[in-house]
């Protein structure tokens, strides 16, 4: 990745790239997703024009309004404002369940066990990967790790705005 990208560019590039590596793991028709912590829609876009059928969580009324107001009448997609804590009411499992930078200190990890999936991505800058969910990980036996890959480098002049992201793939233990 170039070091002379602007923030807009670097955003579309680690979200292209993240949605690809979902795509190589989880190909459109193998089941529907659930994105927790949505924001305003910009990984839930490409994942619908993708082909998959997205239920899109975002807590934050604001930003749930942003998503509702650039995708709204999208057949595959279903929204609600449920989060990590009150994952979105569902009698069924997702084909995967989506963490792209949202997984924040102070929440509570254990949390992630009770996730309606078999399939977990997670993406997180480097710092707070290392910081928080490995030593997690480390401890805890439900979840195994699938793959580590490199999303996004972080961008020297602009760690602030783009900090790099590091996508972890974990598959339900058992």
């Amino acid at each position: 990745m170039a070091e002379t990208l602007l923030a807009p560019e670097y955003e579309a590039e680690r979200l292209d790239a993240t949605a690809a590596w979902v795509t190589r793991h989880r190909p459109p028709g193998s089941g529907a997703l659930a994105e927790l912590g949505a924001g305003d829609g910009a990984l839930t876009g490409r994942l619908l024009r993708a082909g998959y059928t997205v239920h899109a969580a975002e807590p934050d009324p604001a930003l749930r309004a942003r998503l509702w107001s650039r995708l709204r009448g999208r057949a595959r997609l279903r929204l609600s404002g449920a989060d990590l804590a009150a994952p979105p009411p569902v009698r069924r499992r997702f084909g995967a369940v989506l963490l792209i930078d949202t997984l924040h200190a102070g929440q509570d990890l254990e949390l992630l066990h009770a996730l309606p999936t078999d399939l977990l991505f997670v993406a997180l800058a480097p710092s707070a990967l290392d910081g928080r969910l490995r030593p997690w990980l480390s401890a805890q036996q439900g979840w195994l790790l699938v793959e580590e890959i490199d999303l996004a480098d972080p961008l020297p002049a602009q760690r602030t705005l783009a900090p790099g992201s590091r996508g972890i793939l974990l598959r339900r233990a058992g």
